[in-house]
Order: structure tokens, then C-alpha cells, then sequence
């Protein structure tokens, strides 16, 4: 991510957000963040339509579908519009698209694609009272199969400087690819100098939650391999963080000890069965965590 040239935003162009300061929907002041020369980074604001009862496959007895889609898209085209002409006319490089499509996701991965994304951001909202982010399906879907630098954004604006943190896990459990922890590390620092923010490394290993092993080993052996992995980087040690914990509980929680804004960690996709049995860091945490999230996948 070192030289961000295209950002695709998908934007809920049904949402009224005319009532933020600047206008704008919370997934696209964040995009504006990497956006450092107008004149070189390109942004492409991209909404997805699709309701049951105006697909063709959908009868019901007295209604246009046709005629009612058709002012449905044509709605959502005009606040893409409207948000393209505000960034344009602020000199920024911007287009807008709307498509029809259902599953929503598998089109954002294909515009993705088309696009040649340097990075991907969306907008995830919590549910009730209780700040809960659960990803709807399409979000979840998109951190499977989107290949692309992947941004949730919550609705909480980000403070000064950006706080950023990265999960790493060096003994790679779970099967994770080789190399993916330092795409991870090299990620946050590329990311943390665009957005001048300061920037964290956390291992948690949690040998508390590991009874039957030897008293120490657990400890031993992560602590290797985290010195390993860090001995490549020239990072402050007070930035880089050995947390006897497991990893959902050490990401909610240190997250806001530091005031974490964005944390950086991998995801890679497997089959349903595997992942039903096996799991990882990612898919157990990113329902519980309140912070915005930057998914990394490995090279293919």
C-alpha cells in the first residue's frame, strides 16, 4: 500500500447523511485521509442496489417493477452525483457508478478487480443500543474474497494523531500463510506515515487459556518467535506489545487502553468446513471490536 493511486468507496447511497458537518458519508471523509496529492489518487464511489420485490423473479400483482427500480437507481444516482460533483469541484479525481446486482459483494469484489483498487473502504454500522458491529453478509463476504486492502470503518471519526495497531501472529497458527505478518507490520508503518499517525505491534498468546501445557513453554516459544519476527523492524519498544492474553480479548482491550483508531491484521479464505473448525483471528473479532479494521490478505 505504499502508493495508493486508486480508492474504491462503497457508499449506502440510500443513507441520508446530510446531516454530518461536511456532507459527506463517514466511509468517504475516511477514504479522503490517503488521498495526499488530488491529481494523483483517483477515487471511484460505487453503490450497489438490489431489492427483492423490484427483481424480476419477484411477481406481485399491480405493481411496475420495472418503472420503480428504475426510480430507485435513479435516486441513488443522484446522491452519487451529488457527493462526485462536491469532490470534484474540491479538485479532487472522482467518478461514481451504480450497479444492480445481488449478492452485493460479488460485484464490489469485481469493480475491485476492474478498478485496480489500492484500497477498498466500507462502511459498517452497529446495531441497538449496545454497540454492536455485526458484519451483514456482504461485509463478511468481502473479507473473504476480496483480495484488495480491505478498510471497515466504523462511525467514530479518528483522532490526531491516528492511532494504528497491528496483530501479528508468528508462530502462525491456523495454517496462516508465511510472510503475511510482515505484509501486516509493513502495512501499518507504510499506512501510519501516510496518515501521520503513531503505530503499535501486538502478540497475544495467551497461555493462560493453554492449562496442560508446561509451566513457561507457551510463554517461551511465543516470545521466540515474536523476537524474530521484530528484529526485522526498527520500531520503539514501547510500541511493540507481548500480551499474555487471547487474542479477542487483547485486541478490545488494548485497543482502548492506546486508543486504537484503526487495527491492521490478516485474513485468508478458506473452505466453510475449515472455517467452522479452525477459525481465526480475524472471524472471531470482528463483530466484537469497535475500532476500524484494515484487513490484509497474502500475496497470490
Amino acid at each position: 500500500m505504499s502508493n495508493i493511486e486508486r480508492i474504491l468507496v462503497v457508499v449506502d447511497a440510500e443513507e441520508d447523511f446530510s446531516s454530518a458537518t461536511d456532507g459527506m458519508p463517514v466511509e468517504l471523509r475516511k477514504a479522503l485521509h490517503f488521498v495526499h496529492n488530488k491529481t494523483s489518487v483517483e477515487l471511484r464511489l460505487i453503490s450497489v442496489g438490489y431489492e427483492k420485490y423490484l427483481h424480476h423473479s419477484f411477481h406481485s400483482i399491480g405493481y411496475d417493477y420495472i418503472a420503480l427500480r428504475k426510480e430507485y437507481v435513479e435516486r441513488m444516482e443522484a446522491s452519487l452525483n451529488a457527493l462526485t460533483e462536491k469532490l470534484t469541484a474540491q479538485g479532487f479525481k472522482a467518478s461514481s457508478e451504480v450497479v444492480w446486482a445481488h449478492p452485493r459483494y460479488e460485484k464490489i469484489v469485481q469493480k475491485a478487480d476492474e478498478f485496480d483498487a489500492s484500497l477498498v473502504v466500507q462502511h459498517v454500522r452497529a446495531y441497538a443500543k449496545i454497540e454492536h458491529y455485526h458484519l451483514t453478509n456482504d461485509s463478511w463476504q468481502l473479507v473473504r474474497f476480496c483480495n484488495r486492502p480491505l478498510l471497515l470503518v466504523r462511525d467514530a471519526d479518528w483522532g490526531k494523531p491516528v492511532v494504528m495497531m497491528a496483530a501479528v501472529d508468528p508462530l502462525h497458527s491456523h495454517n496462516k500463510p508465511l510472510q503475511l505478518d510482515d505484509k501486516i507490520i509493513n502495512t501499518g508503518i507504510e499506512v501510519s506515515a501516510q496518515l501521520g499517525g503513531e503505530f503499535h505491534v501486538v502478540h497475544a498468546y495467551g497461555e493462560s487459556a493453554r492449562p496442560f501445557a508446561s509451566a513457561g513453554k507457551i510463554k517461551d516459544e511465543h516470545s521466540e518467535a515474536f523476537d524474530g519476527l521484530m528484529a526485522s523492524y526498527n520500531l520503539d519498544a514501547s510500541k511493540v506489545h507481548f500480551i499474555d492474553e487471547t487474542p479477542l480479548f487483547a485486541l478490545q482491550s488494548f485497543s482502548q487502553q492506546i486508543h486504537c483508531n484503526i487495527i491492521v491484521m490478516g485474513a485468508i479464505s478458506r473452505s466453510r468446513f475449515s472455517e467452522a473448525m479452525i477459525g481465526s483471528t480475524a472471524e472471531r473479532t470482528l463483530d466484537y471490536i469497535k475500532t476500524d479494521v484494515l484487513i490484509i490478505k497474502p500475496t497470490v
